[in-house]
């Protein structure tokens, strides 16, 4: 087919680098045996602790960012109608609530009967104060 330019120059065959003397020798003896590192107790602690710490600072974060968005007491049906958008409800509401109390004409006398039929004590009345 066609010229083969190996056979043609054998010089061409031949490499032009070189490697310094030794050269193997030292590098198979840097590496033949591998050094056991001695790693100390922080050095295998550290990773553990990482992880602990960003977990403790996960549940941190969670426990005050719940703390800060739910309300410190359950709220109440009276609650819900005050915190209303609907202004007229909540007029209607105090205006039905004090419509009933003074409607009623409670009398102390029909209080004191209400509360020795229901048990409580005079004790439990005078702390309530």
């Amino acid at each position: 087919m066609g010229n083969d330019i190996l056979k043609d120059c054998p010089e061409l065959r031949q490499t032009p680098f070189t490697v310094p003397e030794g050269y193997f020798d030292s590098f198979k003896a840097a590496n033949a045996v591998p050094v056991a590192r001695k790693l100390s107790l922080w050095n295998r602690v550290a990773p553990y602790a990482a992880v602990a710490a960003v977990f403790v600072f996960m549940v941190a974060a969670g426990t005050f960012i719940l703390e800060q968005s739910v309300p410190q007491y359950p709220m109440t049906e009276e609650d819900y109608v005050m915190f209303s958008d609907n202004m007229m409800n909540t007029i209607a509401y105090e205006m039905e609530y004090g419509t009933q109390l003074a409607e009623a004409e409670v009398s102390d006398e029909d209080i004191i009967n209400y509360l020795i039929y229901t048990g409580v004590s005079a004790e439990h009345i005078e702390l309530s104060k």
